[in-house]
């Protein structure tokens, strides 16, 4: 009779395995898209107004909290090297939730300064000269998006736990959960009725604080009820210094980047602000339609970091490499895709974040911000690139580079854009060309910065052989 034969097992850092971890990841950030693209979409048709005092007061906001978050998401390849190294993975459990329990002091450390800021938002978007009524809608959503970082940090690390053992089904129920009550609260936030006064932006913050609070919530009770948290919470729940510092000194450094990003990022919508308040509300048509469609790639970003990391901390370089391979094949391919959708159709995706406007005001907004999803569609090609590929070095604890990557063409990009920028209208696609010549720059030098990981690996493995 003839044999069976053997059983292959699947490839745990193949294509397989990594959209296995990116498509729940990718549904769980669509959550969160989802919500930023009701928040914005509710608001363009409460008033234009709106709509542009929360991009400008949102891009600030992240930028004010991204160094304490994005050090907090530092635990997703921690973990994920924990989980990775095979022959230890028992002890390595205690020291996955030591790391969480980190989590929480360092979000306690951080609340007030979070208070401090929130007392001067006023005189930020006074400085810049918006109009009384803009600048006014933007301090008061600033403000309220504050009563978010606690959380945001909390679930950034508590996250982490879950993603860096490639368990991403209970994240994908909480989020879910999360946006369906956010998107209920936003409309009545908004609109007002059922004893509520009308909002605005003010209730479109107050919808999004809500909704994390309770997500935060849902994780904690998850994580409560597993029975290793009871069998680790003696000896996990203390301050560890040398812990946070692991989280704290590559976490910031990733953190600064996004910092960097996001407040050139935000510098250059107030100066459209600055120039043009309808050029900021096309702006804010065209770049939520962009992160609703770039979820996939953002999913895949984290993903590509947990694989990377187990593959690093088993195996070394090589197998990493071979993840980062892949991942840029399917980064291209959702890059491309994007693109091709914001180039084809951007009068009938436009209806989405538009068609609640009145028709004259529609009919303003419509040409400009068709215009600008070209661009975005140019923009989303090396953004995209530069997104996975810096996930993929970001999972083997190499973070200088994405800082070194983003800051240098990031502030050159704006002080010689701020050098020639128009003070009129066309100031708006003059900016969109700024960020995508910076972008572009970003993915070339982070992938110098892979390719020279690479040939210092393969000369260490030929010196040990």
């Amino acid at each position: 009779m003839p044999s069976n034969p053997p059983k292959t097992r699947p490839d745990p850092y193949g294509y397989r395995a990594l959209l296995a971890v990116a498509l729940p990841l990718a549904a769980t950030v669509g959550c969160f898209s989802i919500t930023l693209f009701t928040d914005r979409t509710l608001l363009m048709w409460y008033g234009p107004t709106s709509a542009a005092a929360s991009v400008a007061a949102g891009n600030l906001y992240w930028a004010v909290v991204c160094i304490p978050v994005t050090a907090m998401g530092f635990l997703t390849p921690l973990v994920a090297m924990a989980m990775g190294n095979k022959r230890r993975r028992g002890a390595m459990i205690g020291r996955v939730w030591a790391l969480v329990w980190q989590c929480l002091w360092l979000t306690l450390l951080f609340i007030p300064l979070l208070a401090l800021i929130g007392w001067g938002a006023p005189a930020i978007f006074a400085a810049f000269g918006h109009p009384d009524d803009l600048a006014r809608q933007e301090s008061r959503y600033f403000r309220t998006l504050l009563l978010v970082a606690p959380a945001s940090m909390l679930e950034a690390g508590l996250t982490a736990f879950f993603v860096g053992r490639r368990v991403t089904r209970p994240i994908l129920r909480a989020n879910i959960a999360s946006a369906v009550l956010n998107v209920l609260l936003d409309y009545w936030f908004i609109f007002g009725g059922v004893g509520l006064p009308a909002m605005g932006v003010f209730g479109a913050a107050l919808a999004t604080a809500v909704a994390m609070w309770c997500k935060v919530a849902i994780f904690a009770v998850l994580l409560l009820r597993l029975q290793s948290f009871g069998r680790h919470r003696p000896q996990a729940w203390r301050p560890n210094l040398k812990l946070i510092r692991e989280i704290i000194v590559p976490g910031s450094a990733l953190g600064i980047q996004q910092l960097v990003r996001s407040s050139l990022f935000s510098f250059i919508l107030l100066v459209i602000g600055a120039a043009s308040v309808q050029g900021l509300a096309a702006t804010s048509a065209a770049l939520s339609l962009y992160q609703l469609l770039s979820i996939p790639a953002i999913g895949l970003a984290t993903a590509v970091t947990v694989l990377t990391g187990q593959a690093y901390a088993s195996a070394g370089f090589a197998p990493a490499l071979q993840v980062i391979r892949r991942s840029a094949n399917v980064g291209a391919a959702v890059a491309f895709g994007l693109a091709a959708a914001l180039w084809t159709f951007p009068d009938a995706l436009l209806q989405i974040p538009l068609g609640g406007l009145p028709a004259e005001q529609r009919q303003s907004l419509q040409p400009l911000a068709a215009q600008l999803l070209a661009y975005a569609a140019v923009y989303g090609i090396v953004d995209i690139s530069s997104l996975v590929l810096g996930a993929a070095i970001k999972g083997i604890g190499k973070t200088f580079i994405v800082l070194f990557a983003t800051a240098l063409p990031g502030s050159i990009s704006v002080v010689v854009g701020w050098i020639f920028a128009p003070d009129d209208a066309s100031a708006v696609t003059y900016w969109w060309t700024v960020l995508i010549l910076w972008a572009a720059c970003q993915t070339a030098i982070i992938s110098l910065g892979i390719a020279r990981a690479a040939r210092k690996s393969q000369r260490i493995a030929g010196s040990g052989s």
